[in-house]
């Protein structure tokens, strides 16, 4: 009767001991809803963008379903790009639990890159000549942009506008000229004591301080100039 009573109270132990080792496996498991998985895929995306030089960066996690049925992971869970994903404008984050409740959930993220640049304050037709008034500075979404642009409005004024531009339009690179390939220029060629003129035709576009090549007309010979003006450009002798 003894060893009977005994046997009971050890298997009664190792049950409760059993019930409190469960409950403690419970207790470690940490659920993720899904503001939580958002909020995992927009922290490791920004611990990794770069912001561009004098702006600022922005990471937006898209939205997951709030009907989703919560994660459950007994240890932290691995966060990483999924394949083929980067830091492009658009990513996507692959978040897994390998613990025992293994699970795997991609999250989509949109990274914004953010810089004042030199914007049209109104329209400008092919032909306008850039003046002051014509410029302001604006935070545009650099991701957005293919061709170079301006963070000085000094570079612009003066230049020709090659095609129409639209108010509140980052001006590029390639919409404006101070020098235009095809067109006449003054070539300057000076030194500290001399300074000569002559004719000549543009073979590329130029903006201030910009190298490009030009033709004397008369010689025929081309030549390496820095662009000073509007169809003006200099060569130091």
């Amino acid at each position: 009767m003894i060893i009977r009573i005994s046997s009971l109270i050890s298997l009664f132990l190792i049950l409760v001991h059993s019930s409190a080792f469960a409950n403690q496996t419970t207790n470690a498991s940490t659920r993720y809803d899904h503001k939580a998985l958002q909020q995992l895929a927009h922290d490791f995306v920004a611990t990794q963008v770069v912001a561009p030089e004098n702006g600022r960066t922005e990471v937006v996690a898209n939205n997951l379903d709030p009907r989703m049925v919560d994660k459950v992971c007994q240890q932290t869970p691995e966060v990483s790009f999924a394949s083929n994903s980067g830091l492009d404008s658009y990513t996507t984050v692959e978040i897994q639990c390998s613990a025992e409740q293994h699970w795997r959930t991609y999250v989509p993220v949109r990274i914004y890159r953010y810089k004042p640049v030199i914007t049209a304050v109104v329209p400008m037709s092919p032909g306008h000549l850039i003046s002051e008034s014509d410029l302001t500075e604006t935070e545009v979404d650099i991701n957005r942009i293919r061709s170079n642009v301006f963070t000085d409005q000094q570079l612009l004024v003066g230049a020709r506008v090659k095609k129409r531009v639209r108010s509140g339009q980052p001006i590029q690179a390639s919409d404006t000229c101070l020098v235009c390939s095809g067109e006449k220029v003054t070539i300057v060629a000076k030194n500290k004591s001399l300074r000569i003129t002559a004719v000549g035709k543009a073979l590329a576009d130029g903006l201030k301080g910009e190298s490009v090549t030009v033709e004397n007309i008369r010689s025929n010979k081309a030549l390496e100039a820095i662009v000073t003006g509007l169809n003006e450009v200099t060569v130091q002798l």
